[in-house]
């Protein structure tokens, strides 16, 4: 096995599970956090590292770095691993851009059409470095912090053909060889971005699946399993609707569409009744990232494309509608939409060759 520099961003749940697992696969992790999350990073620099316990590799983890100094923690890393919440993906972005080098592969777990958010910055900033870009579906593990910072619990690995995408598109082969002894072997090369952006499971069932049900959630106070309980007959058929929305998405713009069901199988190697048995309670209320963070990162980027190529997608706006009304905001005018990515001044046919190749067509 090579041993690879892995530079991991934010020491959450998930980032603390990718520096975790592999360093107790041999690479060597360094993990990132912004100061003002200082609480996330600073047990694991006190102990020098993460206790790792659950299904994959199990034990103390010592990574070899934990900080709040951005520089120091992707100096020659191969691969860069952003973990953040998509709200953040602006801000990364943007900090990142004066300390890459050429040939670093930096990857978006998942992305949400993150990859077109740190195009647009790094276009704006004039980063012109040869940087590999790509988004995965989803994330490579479901975890928990059960105890805290510099404690992670993995319950499952995610795979195995989660869809993963480089913008531009063509640079596939690069991105799949940088996570050769990581992750390579769960991924699936999609055709581009748009695929791992819009498929992301989530962004149909957390938003449905809390809206839907937020007077139980409310009237619980945290006794609520949506997995278990909330997915009700009725329920899943707003999912679906959405689901033959998106769909109908795809096909218009010359994609093969995958179903909910099948994306869900890819990403976790089960279905959505099995997922339910080892689930975890939430969400909690409605200011929880099954809708803020969801539906403003990905319906509405899917209902902004929707809008461009005409088709319509009634239920994605009704969640927005939703969403927005119980949260005293407007989530599709502050969202991850075209207007917002400066994208909504290309036709149809120029934006199609901007999710493959990142640029405009000349």
């Amino acid at each position: 096995m090579i041993r690879k520099e892995i530079s991991v961003i934010g020491a959450g749940n998930g980032g603390s599970a990718i520096a975790g697992d592999m360093t107790l696969a041999g690479h060597r992790c360094r993990l990132f956090e912004f100061p003002e999350y200082a609480d996330n990073i600073q047990p694991i620099a006190a102990q020098g590292g993460i206790h790792v316990t659950g299904i994959a590799r199990t034990g103390f983890a010592k990574v070899a770095l934990a900080t709040m100094d951005l520089a120091e923690a992707i100096h020659g890393a191969e691969l860069i691993m952003v973990t953040t919440q998509a709200l953040a993906h602006e801000r990364v972005a943007r900090e990142l851009a004066p300390h890459l080098s050429e040939n670093q592969t930096v990857i978006l777990w998942p992305g949400s059409g993150g990859t077109l958010v740190f195009r647009k910055v790094w276009d704006e900033m004039g980063m012109e470095r040869r940087v590999f870009l790509a988004e995965a579906v989803t994330f490579p593990y479901c975890c928990r912090r059960l105890q805290g910072p510099g404690m992670v619990n993995i319950h499952r690995i995610d795979g195995p053909r989660m869809l993963l995408a480089a913008l531009p598109a063509t640079d596939i082969d690069e991105v799949i060889h940088a996570l050769y002894g990581t992750y390579a072997n769960v991924v699936k090369p999609a055709l581009s971005v748009l695929e791992p952006a819009l498929y992301n499971v989530n962004i149909i069932v957390h938003p449905v699946g809390a809206l839907l049900n937020m007077g139980r959630i409310e009237h619980s106070k945290g006794e609520f399993w949506m997995y278990k309980e909330g997915l009700t007959p009725s329920v899943k058929k707003v999912i679906y609707r959405m689901d033959a929305e998106r769909s109908s998405l795809f096909l218009a713009l010359g994609y093969h569409p995958y179903t909910y069901d099948q994306i869900f199988w890819d990403s976790f190697n089960m279905d959505v009744a099995q997922f339910a048995v080892d689930s975890s309670k939430g969400p909690f209320s409605m200011q929880d990232r099954y809708v803020t963070e969801d539906i403003p990162m990905g319906v509405s980027l899917t209902l902004s494309i929707g809008r461009k190529a005409g088709v319509p997608m009634p239920t994605y706006g009704a969640m927005i509608h939703l969403a927005s009304i119980v949260n005293d905001t407007d989530f599709y005018a502050t969202g991850r939409t075209l207007e917002n990515l400066h994208l909504a001044n290309l036709s149809l046919e120029e934006l199609k060759y901007y999710f493959l190749y990142g640029r405009e067509k000349c």
